[in-house]
């Protein structure tokens, strides 16, 4: 039995080097479709067999050129209003990422050159949020590069969930990426220490408290991740 091998629609990403000296590209975060049109333009010339005239002609075919072109939908993110609007009419260097897990990898890359911002449209209706859909045309060459896969941040768990008023508390997180680094807050201000995977801290009062971790790697497209979990601690 052979079945095709797929990957989740979320391990692709456009992204945009802003400067030009810019090494790492900025995701356009928000996209929900993202989409690569990879075009030969050719056009057509018809041959007659020259030894039999009245044979209907055959079709050949000239490729004049290649283009590729990027379009993306989804959701308008404020956080990037300014960078979205002044990518309009500007040749940039974009990254169209075609990621996978590192933990399924099979192929994986992407295509890299310069494109121009030619439409942004934003859809705005009662009781949804706003909408935005990006075009792109390439100006220029693009080429294929193939990368190692995306090491992607997996959810995180923590036990034990209970700890005991001015008793010292250890935590050991689970899910951690090696690489990845990681920091822990308290609700109620209480100092966390985190050494690998392992959370310590003394509780001086009882009650629910809210720990927030936050898991850290330059490498993973979902980085910084948060995990928040809900820590009962005891009367002593």
């Amino acid at each position: 039995m052979s079945v095709p091998k797929t990957v989740k629609g979320q391990y692709f990403d456009v992204a945009v080097f802003v400067g030009s000296g810019d090494t790492v590209p900025t995701i356009l975060c928000g996209l929900t479709t993202r989409n690569l049109t990879h075009q030969f333009n050719t056009n057509d010339e018809f041959l007659r067999d020259c030894q039999d005239p009245s044979g209907v002609p055959f079709r050949v075919v000239n490729v004049t050129g290649e283009q590729f072109d990027i379009s993306g939908t989804g959701l308008f993110n404020r956080d990037q209003a300014d960078l979205l609007r002044n990518l309009g009419g500007k040749s940039k260097k974009y990254r169209f990422i075609m990621g996978e897990d590192a933990e399924d990898a099979v192929d994986g890359g992407y295509y890299e050159g310069n494109f121009v911002c030619s439409n942004t449209q934003y859809g705005a209706a009662d009781g949804s949020n706003v909408t935005i859909q990006l075009t792109f045309v390439s100006d220029g060459q693009v080429l294929w590069y193939p990368a190692a896969p995306q090491i992607v941040l997996d959810p995180l768990s923590v036990t034990p969930t209970t700890a005991t008023q001015g008793a010292s508390w250890s935590g050991t997180v689970a899910g951690k990426t090696a690489g990845s680094t990681l920091t822990a807050t308290s609700s109620d201000s209480t100092a966390l220490t985190v050494t690998n995977n392992t959370i310590t801290g003394t509780f001086s009062a009882a009650g629910n408290k809210t720990i927030t971790i936050v898991e850290t790697l330059a490498t993973a497209p979902n980085s910084p991740k948060t995990t928040k979990f809900g820590l009962n601690v005891k009367a002593s």
